[in-house]
C-alpha cells in the first residue's frame, strides 16, 4: 500500500473486525524511514479528528501517528442506541488488538506506543497491561474517575454528577450527547467507566480478564501528562491510577495552561495547540528508560 508524506493529506485505512464491524484509521506518516508508530486514542464521546493537530505534531517530530476512533464514534460503523450497546470489552479485546495488528503488519514494527486522552488513556493502560505489542503509554489527563480521590466540596459534587449520568443513561438507553460531560456514548461503556468512578477499580463486564491484576503485573512504562487544575482529572486521580501500576516505570510531566495557549486549564482544548504536550511525550519516548526508539 502506498503511504503519503505527513505534510500532505493523511492516509485513511479501513479496518474490519472479527465481529463484522469496521472502523477507519487516519495515518500521519513521518518523513523518516522506520519511524516509531504512535496510536492515538480519544476521550469519551470525542471523534479522533479532534486530535489532528496532535497527530501532525507527532509526525513532524519523527513519529508515524495514527488516529483511531473509539467504537461508536467517527469512522466506526457502530452507533450507540437503546438497542445497540457495547463496553470496554469490545474495545479492549476485539478492536484494539486488531488495530494494533494492522499497524504492525503495515509498518513492519513489533510494538506501538499508545497515546491516550482521558478514556483513551484508560483503554491505553488497560490494553498495554494485556498485550505484548505495546512499547509505552502516554496518558494525557488520565486518572481514576473515582469520586473518592476528589478533594473538598468537589467530592459530593462528583458523586451527584455520577448519579445524574447513571439516571440519564438508564432513561435513554445510552448516554445522551447533551450532557456537559461527553458526547453520545454506549450504556455499556458508561457502566464500565462508572465502576471505576464509584469503586476506584476497573471491572470490565463480559470479560474474563482481571484487569486490576494485569495492571499490577504490567511492566509497560507510562508517562502521565497532568494538566494542573483539570476539574475532570485532578492530579490526585492520576496518582491513584499510577499507584496501581506497581511493576511499571512511571514518569510525570505537568503542562500549565499557558504552555498550550490557554488562560486556564481545559480538559479538552489543549489538543488545539498541543506542542508542549507532544514535546513532553517525545522527550520521554526518546529517553533510555522507555526503550521505544531502540
Amino acid at each position: 500500500m502506498t503511504m503519503t508524506d505527513h505534510r500532505r493529506a493523511p492516509q485513511r485505512l479501513r479496518v474490519s473486525f472479527t465481529d463484522g464491524n469496521t472502523s477507519e484509521l487516519v495515518v500521519f506518516r513521518s518523513a523518516g524511514k522506520d519511524a516509531p508508530v504512535v496510536l492515538c486514542l480519544p476521550a469519551m464521546g470525542v471523534r479522533a479528528s479532534y486530535y489532528t493537530a496532535v497527530a501532525a505534531e507527532l509526525a513532524a517530530r519523527g513519529y508515524t501517528a495514527v488516529l483511531a476512533d473509539l467504537r461508536g464514534n467517527g469512522g466506526s460503523s457502530v452507533r450507540p442506541s437503546r438497542s445497540t450497546t457495547f463496553g470496554y470489552a469490545e474495545m479492549l479485546e476485539t478492536e484494539l488488538p486488531e488495530i494494533v495488528d494492522v499497524l504492525r503488519r503495515e509498518f513492519g514494527t513489533e510494538r506501538v506506543t499508545l497515546f491516550g486522552h482521558s478514556l483513551g488513556g484508560h483503554l491505553s493502560v488497560l490494553h498495554a497491561a494485556t498485550s505484548p505489542h505495546v512499547a509505552a503509554t502516554v496518558l494525557v489527563a488520565t486518572g481514576t474517575s473515582w469520586y473518592g480521590r476528589v478533594a473538598g466540596i468537589r467530592r459530593p459534587a462528583r458523586f451527584l454528577g455520577l448519579q445524574i449520568i447513571r439516571l440519564a443513561t438508564a432513561l435513554h438507553g445510552y448516554l445522551p450527547g447533551w450532557l456537559p460531560f461527553a458526547g453520545k456514548e454506549s450504556r455499556g461503556v458508561v457502566r464500565d467507566w462508572m465502576h471505576d468512578a464509584v469503586h476506584g477499580a476497573y471491572l470490565v463486564h463480559g470479560s474474563r480478564v482481571d484487569y486490576e491484576a494485569a495492571l499490577a503485573r504490567s511492566t509497560v512504562p507510562a508517562l502521565f501528562v497532568v494538566l494542573p487544575g483539570d476539574r475532570y482529572v485532578p492530579e490526585s486521580c492520576s496518582e491513584h491510577l499510577a499507584a496501581r501500576l506497581r511493576s511499571a516505570r512511571v514518569a510525570w510531566a505537568e503542562i500549565p495552561p499557558e504552555d498550550v495557549g490557554l488562560d486556564r486549564t481545559h480538559h479538552f482544548r489543549w489538543a488545539h495547540r498541543p506542542g508542549a504536550v507532544v514535546d513532553a511525550a517525545v522527550e520521554w519516548l526518546g529517553s533510555a528508560d522507555t526503550e521505544v526508539t531502540s
